[in-house]
C-alpha cells in the first residue's frame, strides 16, 4: 500500500513537472472516456425507447393470432374452416389454462367518426375495434375517466364507445365534456362512456405512441352484430400466464385452433419473441460498434501514456539508479511506474466522465425529446474500467524497462 501511495504521489509530481505533456496525455484519455460514455448513453437512450415501445404493445407475454392464407396443399379444403371467429376465443379461454386473458378483436372496415360536422379519420385512418375489456390489460391501455364495458354492454350489443385522446381533441371543443355525449360511428350514434389515457413518447417532434391515442373501442358483440355483421375476428390476442411457459402456451393454442378449424392452418400464432431477437441482434451490433470505438480510443490513450512514461524514464535514470543502490527491488520500481501511469489515466478518466455528463445534459436540453442520451451507471463503470485499463496496459512496458535498468549504468548516466 505504501508503494502504491508513493507511486501516486510521484505521478502527481510528474504531472506538475511536465504540465503541457501531461495535459496532452490526460486529454487523450479524457476524449476516449468521454466518447465511450457518450456512445453508451446514446445506446441506452435508444434501447430504452425500444423497450418502452415493446411494453406498450403488450410485452413479451402477449400472443397474437391473425388469419392467413392456407398453404397450397390445403387450398382445396380452405372452405371447410370457419375462419378466425369468436368461437376460437371461447375455445382458447376454456381449453388453454396457460392463457390468462383472451381478447377477441374485430376491426371496423373504413370507420368514420363524426360529431357536429367534425370528423376524425386519423393519420392512417381512424381505428375502431370491437373488443372486450381484456384488451385494456393485454395491450396496456388505461381508462382515464369514465368506465370500461360492463357485462350488460356486451350482452345487449350496446352502442357505447371508449375513445382515445386524439379523437377527443378532434371531435370535442376545449373544455367540453365528452362523457355522455354521442358520436356517429358509421352513421350510427354511439354514447361515449370512457376516455383513454393520453400516451406520449416523443422522438423529435413525433409521438411514437400516437397510435394508442387514435383508437376507439366498442363492444365486440356490437361490432359483430350491428357494424360488420360478421363474427370473423381481425385479431385474437391473449396473454401467457407464465412467461417461462410461453412456447408451451403457443403450442397449446395452436392445437386448439387447428381443431376448431378442422385441421386447416389458416391462422398464424406469433409472439413478440421475434422483435426481442431482433432487438438482441441490433443491441449486439451496437455493442460491437461501441467496443470498436473504445478500442481505438484506448489505443490512442495508451500511446500517449506510454510515450509520457518512456520520456519520464529517460529523465529519471539516475533517480532509478540511486533507488536501486539503496535497496529498491525491481518490483518496487515496476509498481511505482505502473501507479504513475494509472494515476494519469484515472485523472483523464474522471475528466472524461465529467465532460460526458456535461455534454449529455447539454444535449438533453437542446436535442428533441426521445433522441437524447441517458445518464446510466453502466456508462460510468465502463468509462472508469476503460481509463484504468489504458493506464495499466500502457504503463506495463515502460515499468518493465525501468525495472530492468542496471543500477551501476544508471548512476553513470548523464
Amino acid at each position: 500500500m505504501r508503494r502504491l501511495f508513493f507511486g501516486v504521489v510521484n505521478g502527481f509530481a510528474e504531472i506538475w513537472g511536465h504540465k503541457l505533456r501531461s495535459l496532452l496525455t490526460i486529454s487523450c484519455v479524457m476524449l476516449g472516456v468521454a466518447s465511450m460514455v457518450l456512445t453508451t448513453g446514446f445506446m441506452e437512450g435508444f434501447f430504452k425507447g425500444w423497450e418502452v415501445s415493446l411494453q406498450e404493445q403488450g410485452g413479451i407475454e402477449k400472443i397474437s393470432t391473425t388469419a392467413q392464407g392456407v398453404k397450397e396443399r390445403q387450398a382445396p379444403l380452405a372452405a371447410v374452416s370457419p375462419g378466425l371467429t369468436r368461437a376460437d376465443a371461447r375455445a382458447i379461454a376454456a381449453l388453454v389454462p396457460q392463457a390468462a386473458l383472451v381478447s377477441p378483436e374485430i376491426e371496423a372496415t373504413r370507420p368514420r367518426l363524426v360529431r357536429g360536422g367534425k370528423s376524425f379519420e386519423g393519420r392512417r385512418g381512424a381505428r375502431v375495434l370491437g373488443v372486450t375489456n381484456a384488451i385494456l390489460e393485454i395491450n396496456r391501455y388505461e381508462v382515464a375517466s369514465g368506465r370500461a364495458f360492463s357485462d350488460l354492454d356486451l350482452h345487449d350489443d350496446a352502442e357505447v364507445i371508449i375513445i382515445g385522446s386524439k379523437i377527443r381533441d378532434r371531435l370535442f371543443a376545449l373544455g367540453e365534456e365528452p362523457l355522455g355525449a354521442f358520436i356517429d360511428f358509421n352513421d350510427r350514434p354511439f354514447r361515449v362512456i370512457g376516455l383513454l389515457q393520453h400516451y406520449e413518447r416523443l422522438w423529435g417532434t413525433y409521438n411514437t405512441l400516437d397510435w394508442k391515442n387514435e383508437i376507439a373501442f366498442v363492444p365486440v358483440t356490437t361490432m359483430a352484430t350491428k357494424v360488420q355483421r360478421s363474427d370473423r375476428l381481425s385479431y385474437l390476442n391473449f396473454k401467457a400466464a407464465d412467461i417461462t411457459r410461453l412456447r408451451e402456451t403457443v403450442d397449446a393454442a395452436s392445437n386448439v385452433l387447428a381443431q376448431q378449424h378442422r385441421g386447416i392452418i389458416d391462422f398464424n400464432v406469433r409472439t413478440n419473441e421475434e422483435q426481442l431477437a431482433s432487438f438482441a441482434s441490433t443491441k449486439a451490433s451496437f455493442v460491437i460498434g461501441g467496443s470498436a470505438i473504445a478500442g481505438v480510443s484506448l489505443l490512442v490513450s495508451g500511446i500517449g501514456i506510454m510515450n509520457l512514461m518512456l520520456a519520464s524514464i529517460n529523465e529519471r535514470v539516475r533517480e532509478i539508479g540511486i533507488r536501486k543502490a539503496v535497496g529498491a527491488t525491481p518490483f518496487n520500481i515496476f509498481s511505482q511506474f505502473v501507479a504513475e501511469a494509472v494515476t494519469l489515466s484515472l485523472l483523464g478518466g474522471a475528466a472524461g466522465v465529467a465532460v460526458a455528463v456535461a455534454l449529455i445534459k447539454v444535449l438533453s436540453a437542446t436535442l428533441p425529446p426521445g433522441s437524447t442520451p441517458l445518464l446510466s451507471p453502466s456508462a460510468f463503470v465502463v468509462g472508469f474500467i476503460f481509463s484504468v485499463s489504458a493506464g495499466v496496459l500502457a504503463g506495463i512496458y515502460p515499468a518493465i524497462q525501468a525495472a530492468k535498468l542496471d543500477p551501476i549504468e544508471a548512476l553513470r548516466y548523464e
